[in-house]
């Protein structure tokens, strides 16, 4: 399957401070979650963050949060793991997310991001994880996660195969100028 631009949307997950600057790679990570967001506000398809235990873990890392504040994207706070975990009364992920089609990125991978694609996968969405932009403080449980998430259905790509899935034609208005983040 591919990525569908009408009906997809962008989850954020927990790009957070105190956490943030210990991931592998901090710097390329977030230019990595820079460039999605770049894409996905280009597009106008919907923006979600998460953060977990802001009063423990700080907001949203500078650039990104100024980001996402520009594009209007929708925030909401959590304590599990998961943004949508299955057995709980924490926020439902169909009263947020209207698109069968949810693509995450953030931290760190073998946590947060992979219970949340299990979580959702369950719930009947088709997930997609982009691999650079996601992260862990070891580079181990990052690939250990990835593997994970392979064998559970959920699809690992690139920046540049999601780009690509979402234009799906060197003639969208769009190409050009998003195409330019392919370096």
């Amino acid at each position: 399957m591919l990525i569908d631009s009408c009906n997809s949307s962008l989850l954020l997950i927990d790009a957070q401070n105190k956490l943030f600057p210990k991931i592998h790679e901090p710097k390329n990570l977030e230019n990595a979650i820079l460039n999605c967001l770049e894409v996905f506000y280009t597009l106008d398809i919907p923006i979600f963050f998460s953060e977990q235990y802001p009063n423990g873990l700080g907001l949203t890392i500078d650039k990104v949060l100024e980001k996402l504040l520009s594009c209007k994207a929708h925030k909401f706070e959590k304590t599990s793991f998961s943004c949508f975990p299955t057995n709980s009364t924490a926020l439902h992920a169909d009263q947020l997310l209207k698109s069968k089609q949810v693509i995450l990125i953030g931290i760190e991978t073998h946590i947060c991001v992979l219970q949340t694609a299990m979580d959702l996968k369950d719930k009947g969405y088709e997930v997609f994880v982009i691999f650079e932009a996601v992260g862990s403080r070891k580079t181990y449980d990052k690939e250990l996660a990835i593997k994970r998430m392979i064998n559970y259905g959920i699809q690992v790509v690139t920046f540049e195969m999601m780009l690509f899935e979402l234009l799906r034609d060197s003639k969208n208005k769009h190409f050009k100028n998003l195409s330019s983040l392919i370096k």
